[in-house]
């Protein structure tokens, strides 16, 4: 692979699957064998251009860079499958301005073989999915979701577009790609949001998957994996019991947790990851036996996305209007702060300003609420200055939705009890008072400065993510608001524009 900048890590994980591929008894003449690669990307999140990893590096990855490292690749080896693991469109200005249009237009003029769905790919609800699932050109994997009830590949509608795998013949050799997404949906997303989409155990469906493939016979088995790396199996990426439950795979190309991990091996597959908003490109080689047809040798690795590699310009000049439009509106300057507004803890005034902005955009929806809860997820202080789009993106990066719920005062301290138990967040009552001794009693719960009752019932705000548990870690919060007594109602309201509206209504913040 000259040409490409592989990192330390990455060429001696190279070595080590090359090394046991010789194992397999690999005869001296090249002629005898042929490459299929299998080139992948994983949690783009619609980011076009270079980024920032999460350790502050600037000028990393961007789908540009990724499709200049691809058609690389394919002027290098003349077999090749190009997969996408998930998560495609949400995250930046400019694919949100399509509703994610945009990256269905990249993928299709790179050619993708396939991609399969992400959580994230849900979040603007079921009319943009398949809105996006029309526009693509290529087939959309996930073989553990259900739509209205039924299976992937037998729904109605644009959502017959998902299907469980399929199969793509390269080289002469016949490579099945079965789609598999993170059974964590409903703990982020809310029904009305998955509209009617559902998740099944993962490891069940691959075998099932595995059972039917054995009639078609492929030559191999890859698995495009929206679940990922991590030490141990969790709720969202139970990699290894999957592939305890279905043997038979070959390859494994993961997604969702958002780590850079060239090869490692699980059950005896091969398994590679390649990060986030495209600031690593994955491929993995398939070298099979052209006498025996067998698969003999599987190397996986990661390139690093850095300023080494240029942006693709033909991606460049199509995407080019949503990404001037979306520089445009994220510099727009909507009010000034006359000083800087703190996230700490014990003065969270950042927070303060969401928990009042949302209030107020409920309220001129007609809706009157006791309070919120809500935290500022680690996004830090609002500095001194003009306040543009762009602080508002930085400080909620998602799309999440009001939702409104009636729960007893009884309720609130259960919940509030709950999340003192996640460290690290700082999520509140607002404007409630609410102090917790060492041993966990409640010593002080006012509200508006009076003392609750504690037979009170109260309208609070969530998010909609929160509302479905916040990733598991809230479950009690999510039983109390699917109650019926709460009346929980998801409205049209998203945190983001309640910011930037009760910022424009403010202008000045001091």
């Amino acid at each position: 692979m000259s040409g490409t900048n592989f990192s330390r890590r990455s060429f001696l994980s190279c070595a080590a699957a090359w090394a046991g591929s010789q194992v397999t008894g690999l005869r001296s003449n090249p002629e005898d064998f042929r490459t299929v690669s299998i080139l992948h990307t994983t949690d783009l999140h619609g980011h076009i251009l270079p980024t920032r990893n999460y350790d502050g590096v600037e000028n990393l990855g961007g789908f540009a860079r990724c499709a200049t490292m691809i058609r690389n690749w394919r002027r290098q080896t003349p077999h090749t499958l190009l997969i996408d693991n998930g998560d495609v469109y949400q995250g930046t200005a400019a694919s949100h301005s399509t509703r994610g249009e945009l990256m269905m237009r990249m993928f299709n003029r790179l050619g993708y073989d396939a991609w399969t769905l992400g959580n994230h790919d849900f979040d603007w609800g079921p009319q943009v999915l398949r809105a996006n699932l029309a526009h693509s050109q290529s087939p959309v994997l996930g073989a553990n979701l259900t739509f209205d009830g039924k299976p992937a590949g037998s729904a109605d509608g644009e959502w017959r577009k998902v299907v469980p795998w399929i199969i793509r013949e390269t080289g002469g050799f016949r490579i099945a790609i079965i789609g598999v997404v993170t059974p964590g949906l409903p703990f982020w997303l809310s029904p009305e949001t998955l509209g009617g989409a559902g998740v099944l155990p993962p490891g069940d469906m691959l075998k099932r998957c595995l059972d039917e493939l054995r009639a078609e016979k492929p030559d191999a088995i890859v698995v495009s994996s929206h679940m990922g790396w991590r030490q141990q199996d969790d709720f969202a990426n139970p990699l290894r019991k999957m592939l305890r439950t279905a043997p038979g795979a070959d390859v494994l190309l993961a997604g969702h947790s958002h780590q850079d991990q060239p090869s490692w091996n699980l059950e005896g597959v091969l398994c590679s990851q390649a990060s986030y908003h495209g600031i690593h490109c994955g491929r993995v080689d398939l070298t099979f036996d052209l006498q025996s047809r067998k698969l003999v040798g599987r190397i996986a690795s990661t390139v690093l996305m850095d300023a080494s590699h240029e942006t693709d310009p033909a991606v460049l000049e199509a995407a080019d209007p949503e990404l001037k439009s979306s520089r445009e509106l994220l510099a727009r300057k909507i009010g000034h702060a006359t000083r800087e507004f703190s996230a700490d803890p014990r003065n969270n005034e950042v927070l303060d300003l969401f928990c009042q902005c949302f209030r107020e955009a409920l309220e001129r929806e007609g809706t009157k609420v006791d309070g919120v809860f809500h935290g500022t997820f680690g996004t830090g202080s609002l500095p001194a200055g003009d306040i543009t789009i762009a602080d508002c993106w930085r400080m909620l990066p998602y799309e999440n939705l009001l939702v409104t719920a009636e729960i007893g005062a009884s309720e609130i301290l259960e919940i509030f009890k709950e999340e003192r138990e996640n460290r690290g967040s700082d999520r509140v009552f607002w404007p409630f008072d609410i102090q917790m001794s060492r041993s966990k009693e409640i010593v002080r719960f006012d509200h508006q400065g009076a003392p609750v009752d504690p037979d009170a019932r109260f309208t609070i705000a969530f998010n909609s993510y929160d509302s479905q548990s916040g990733g598991r870690s809230m479950m009690r919060l999510r039983e109390i608001l699917m109650q019926p007594q709460a009346k929980r109602r998801v409205t049209s309201i998203d945190t983001r524009g309640a910011l930037i509206d009760g910022i424009l209504n403010r202008k000045t913040l001091s």
